[in-house]
C-alpha cells in the first residue's frame, strides 16, 4: 500500500509539474506575441538615426581591452560597404572599422571602446548612417592583416606594389598576433592575392633590431615608412635563415609605425616576418615578432547575441561550424560537413519546433544537427521556429566551404572519412539537388564501391603509402562478400542518379553529361538494364542546351537501341536527330566517329554491305589520327587481352567497358570479326541470346570471309537453341557445314546438328 501511495504521489507530482510547465510555456508564448506587436516596438535610435535591427554584444567588462572584434550574419540587412551598421554603448556611437563584408551575409567589424562602458550593441539595417556622425578611429593597438584581390604590378618596386594594393578590391581583414600566413586566409576561391600588415610597434627599449622577411612572392617590411627588409620579385620563400638576410635598424623605445606588404602570384603564397633583438655575430637566430609588441592582448572577441527588430523582440538565430571536409579521389571539389546549432532566445524556442532548410534542397529538424554539403558554395540557410502554429524565420546567406586556417589558428579542420557521412547522405532527396551536387553524391557512392574492388596483384607498385594501404583495408573480405558490397554501393549510386535525373530539374550540360557517362554504363553493363540507361539519356535530352551535348545523348541512345535492344527503327530516329545537330559529322572527331560507326552497324543490320563498310571506314579515319600505328597496335592488343581475361573471370561489366572502348577506338575491327565474336560471347554470358544471333547476321553481311565467322555462327546456333528456335539453329549449322567445310569447328557443329535432329520435332 505504501509503494502504491508513493507511486501515486510521484505521478501526481509529475502531472502537477506538467501543468505548471504548460502554464509557464503558454504565458511565455503570450509574452512573445505581445512583445512582437507594433505597439511594443523597440526604439532603435542612436545619434538621431533609426536602425531596423539590434544585436547585443556579450561583453560585460572590457578587462583593459580597447578594441573588440565581432562576427555575425546580418540576414541581408547591411549594405556591401557597411554604411548602415554601428556599434553603440547606450546612446554613444563608437568608432568602427568594417573588416569584412561577405561572402553572403557575413560581417566582421572592429569597434573601439574608448571610455565607453557597456552594454555594447550592434545596430544595423535601414538607411546609411551619415559619415560625419561617425567618430574617427584612433586606437593603435593590434596588428591588422588585410587581404585584397591580386593586381598585376612590378614586384621589384615597392611603390608600384603599394599603389596596386591600395587600388585593389578588399577581400577580408582581421587582427592577428604576428606576421605569418600561408595561403589566403580569407579566400573562398583559390588564386593570387595581395596582403598588408599594419600596426604600431611598442619597442620596449632603445637598441638594435634585426629584421627578416621570407615570402612567396615579393615582400617589403617598413618601420616608420622606411624599408628595413625586403624580398622583391617572384621567388619561393627562404626556408632557412642564412647570413645576409637580416637587416639591422636602430629603434628608440616607444611607438613605431609597422607595415608589411606582400604579393602572391599564386594561391600558395607565404609571408613571414621575424626579428632579432640586439643581434650578435653572423649566426642568424630569428624569432617571430612577439604579439605583445603590437599589444595583441588589447583585442577581445566577444560573442554576439540573437537579433531583435522594432516589431519582433525575439527572432531566431543560429551558429554554423564547419567540422571538416571529405575528399573524393581525383576530384578537386570536396564535400563539406557543417554543424548547425540553434542560438535563439530561450523564450522563443520553449516548446517550439525547429526546422532547417539548407539551400541545397535538403531539410532537417531539431535544435542542432550535422549536414553535408556536396560542394562548397553560397547557400541560403533558413531556420524556422514554430510555436503554436506560428512560424518565426531567419534566413542567412552563408558561405559553406573548406575555410582557410586563419593566422591565429592552426590544424583546426580535421579530416573526415567517407564512412562518417554516408548515413547522412542516405537521407537526402536526390531530385532536389542541382546537377553538380547530384554528381558529387553519385561519386561518393562510387568511391565507396571502389573500396571493394579486388585487391591488386602482389607486385603492384604504388606511388605513396596511402595508395598502398587503401586496397588492404578490404583485403580480408572474401570475394563473394566483396562483390556483393561493391554492387550494393553501385546500385545506390545508380538509384541516386535515377531518382535525381528522372524526378528533378537539373541543368548544366557539362555536369549532366559527366553524370550520365558515369551512371548509364552502370545500368547498362553492371546490372544489364539497358532500358534504364536509355531512359536516363533520353530523360535529360530536353534539359540539354548545346548542340554537341544533345547530339551525344541522341548517339548513345541510338547505340543502346541498336546494339542492346535491337530496335533499328528507333535507333535511326536518334541518328537522324544527331546528324541535324552536328550538321556535318565528319567535322567532329569523337561524336562524328560514333555517328559513322552506328550508321555502319545500322546498315549491316539491314543487309546493306557497301554502305556499312564505307561508314565504318569513315569512322576509322576520324579516330586513326589519335595514335600512331605502333600505339594503335599496342592498344588493340591490350583491349582484346583485357576483354578475354574479363570474360574468363566472369567480370562482365569490365568486359563490356573494354568492348565499348574497343568499338569506339577501332571501329573497322567490326569488319575484321574478332570484336563481334567477343561481343557475342559477352551477350551469351548475359543470356541475351537474340543479340548474339543479330551479331552473327551482321558479320555475315559485313565480311562472310572473316576468320571468326564460323565460331560466331556456332555461338549463334547455340543461342537459338537457348531461345528454343531449333529450326533456326539447324539452318545456321547446316549453312556453316556447307559454306565452311574446312573449318576446325565442323566436328562440333555436326555433333550439335545431329543432337538437334535426333530430338523431338519443334512445336509450331
Amino acid at each position: 500500500m505504501a509503494r502504491l501511495k508513493d507511486k501515486f504521489a510521484c505521478r501526481l507530482t509529475s502531472m502537477t509539474d506538467r501543468w505548471l510547465f504548460s502554464g509557464i510555456a503558454s504565458l511565455t508564448f503570450i509574452t512573445v506575441c505581445l512583445m512582437s506587436r507594433g505597439g511594443q516596438a523597440q526604439l532603435f535610435r542612436r545619434a538621431g538615426h533609426e536602425f531596423s535591427f539590434l544585436r547585443p554584444i556579450d561583453l560585460a567588462a572590457t578587462g583593459g581591452a580597447t578594441v573588440g572584434v565581432v562576427e555575425f550574419y546580418h540576414h541581408g540587412q547591411i549594405d556591401q560597404q557597411g554604411k548602415n551598421v554601428v556599434v553603440a554603448a547606450g546612446n554613444e556611437v563608437l568608432p568602427v572599422r568594417i573588416l569584412q563584408m561577405g561572402p553572403g551575409d557575413f560581417c566582421r567589424l572592429a569597434f573601439q571602446m574608448t571610455t565607453a562602458r557597456g552594454p555594447f550593441e550592434i545596430l544595423y539595417g535601414g538607411d546609411a548612417f551619415p559619415d560625419d556622425r561617425r567618430p574617427k578611429w584612433t586606437a593603435q593597438e593590434g596588428l591588422l592583416l588585410e587581404i585584397r584581390e591580386y593586381k598585376e604590378c612590378n614586384l621589384n618596386s615597392f611603390q608600384l606594389v603599394k599603389a596596386a594594393f591600395e587600388s585593389a578590391r578588399p577581400i577580408g581583414a582581421d587582427y592577428v598576433p604576428t606576421v605569418f600566413h600561408a595561403g589566403n586566409p580569407f579566400a573562398t576561391v583559390p588564386g593570387p592575392y595581395m596582403s598588408r600588415y599594419s600596426g604600431v610597434m611598442q619597442i620596449p627599449k632603445t637598441g638594435t633590431y634585426g629584421f627578416y622577411t621570407s615570402s612567396q612572392d615579393c615582400s617589403f617590411l617598413l618601420i616608420d615608412g622606411k624599408i628595413v627588409a625586403e624580398a622583391p620579385g617572384r621567388h619561393p620563400p627562404e626556408h632557412q635563415a642564412r647570413p645576409g638576410l637580416r637587416r639591422d635598424v636602430q629603434l628608440t623605445a616607444g611607438p613605431h609605425q609597422f607595415e608589411y606588404y606582400h604579393v602572391a602570384t599564386s594561391e600558395v603564397g607565404v609571408a613571414v616576418a621575424a626579428w632579432e633583438v640586439e643581434p650578435r655575430g653572423n649566426v642568424p637566430a630569428p624569432v617571430p615578432i612577439p604579439p605583445d609588441v603590437f599589444r595583441d592582448s588589447s583585442i577581445v572577441r566577444p560573442a554576439v547575441g540573437p537579433p531583435m527588430s522594432q516589431t519582433q523582440r525575439f527572432l531566431p538565430d543560429f551558429r554554423v561550424n564547419v567540422l571538416g571536409t571529405v575528399s573524393l579521389p581525383e576530384n578537386e571539389i570536396p564535400l563539406v560537413v557543417a554543424e548547425f546549432r540553434d542560438a535563439s532566445p530561450p523564450a522563443l524556442i520553449s516548446s517550439a519546433r525547429i526546422d532547417w532548410e539548407f539551400g541545397d534542397g535538403q531539410t532537417g529538424q531539431g535544435p542542432s544537427l550535422v549536414h553535408v554539403f556536396l560542394r562548397p558554395g553560397l547557400f541560403t540557410i533558413k531556420e524556422t521556429v514554430t510555436r503554436a502554429g506560428r512560424p518565426f524565420e531567419m534566413p542567412q546567406k552563408i558561405w559553406i566551404g573548406p575555410p582557410p586556417v586563419p593566422p591565429r589558428e592552426t590544424g583546426k579542420n580535421k579530416p573526415l572519412r567517407l564512412d562518417d557521412i554516408l548515413s547522412i547522405l542516405d537521407t537526402y532527396n536526390p531530385a532536389a539537388l542541382d546537377a553538380q551536387s547530384l554528381l558529387q553524391m553519385v561519386e561518393a557512392y562510387l568511391t565507396k564501391a571502389d573500396e571493394y574492388l579486388p585487391p591488386p596483384p602482389p607486385d603492384t607498385v604504388f606511388v605513396d603509402e596511402e595508395q598502398a594501404a587503401a586496397p588492404a583495408q578490404k583485403a580480408t573480405i572474401d570475394p563473394k562478400t566483396r562483390e556483393s558490397e561493391r554492387r550494393k554501393y553501385l546500385m545506390r549510386a545508380l538509384e541516386v542518379a535515377r531518382d535525381g535525373l528522372l524526378k528533378g530539374k537539373q541543368t548544366g550540360d557539362e555536369e549532366l553529361l559527366r553524370l550520365l557517362r558515369l551512371v548509364a554504363p552502370i545500368a547498362r553493363d553492371v546490372f544489364a538494364d539497358s532500358g534504364l540507361a536509355l531512359n536516363l539519356w533520353t530523360g535529360i535530352l530536353p534539359r540539354l542546351q548545346t548542340d554537341p551535348a544533345r547530339a551525344e545523348a541522341h548517339l548513345v541512345a541510338g547505340d543502346i537501341q541498336l546494339n542492346d535492344l535491337l530496335a533499328p527503327a528507333e535507333a535511326k530516329k536518334h541518328l537522324d536527330a544527331a546528324e541535324k545537330l552536328l550538321q556535318n559529322p565528319s567535322r567532329h572527331e569523337s561524336l562524328g566517329a560514333l555517328w559513322y560507326r552506328l550508321q555502319g552497324e545500322l546498315a549491316a543490320s539491314e543487309g546493306r554491305q557497301d554502305e556499312a563498310v564505307k561508314a565504318l571506314q569513315q569512322a576509322e579515319q576520324l579516330v586513326a589520327a589519335r595514335r600512331n600505328e605502333v600505339e594503335r597496335t599496342a592498344w588493340r592488343g591490350a583491349r582484346s587481352r583485357s576483354t578475354e581475361q574479363f570474360l574468363r573471370s566472369g567480370e562482365l561489366d569490365r568486359a563490356a567497358a573494354e568492348l565499348r572502348a574497343w568499338s569506339n577506338d577501332f571501329p573497322l575491327d567490326i569488319v575484321e570479326g574478332y570484336l563481334p565474336l567477343l561481343w557475342g560471347k559477352y551477350w551469351f554470358a548475359r543470356g541475351r541470346y537474340e543479340v548474339v544471333t543479330a551479331l552473327a547476321d551482321r558479320l555475315l553481311v559485313l565480311n562472310p570471309y572473316s576468320p571468326y565467322i564460323e565460331e560466331l555462327l556456332l555461338l549463334s546456333a547455340q543461342a537459338d537453341v537457348a531461345l528454343k528456335r531449333v529450326d533456326r539453329a539447324k539452318a545456321t549449322l547446316e549453312s556453316l557445314l556447307k559454306d565452311y567445310p574446312g573449318s576446325p569447328l565442323v566436328g562440333e557443329a555436326k555433333q550439335l546438328l545431329d543432337k538437334l535432329q535426333s530430338a523431338a520435332p519443334e512445336r509450331k
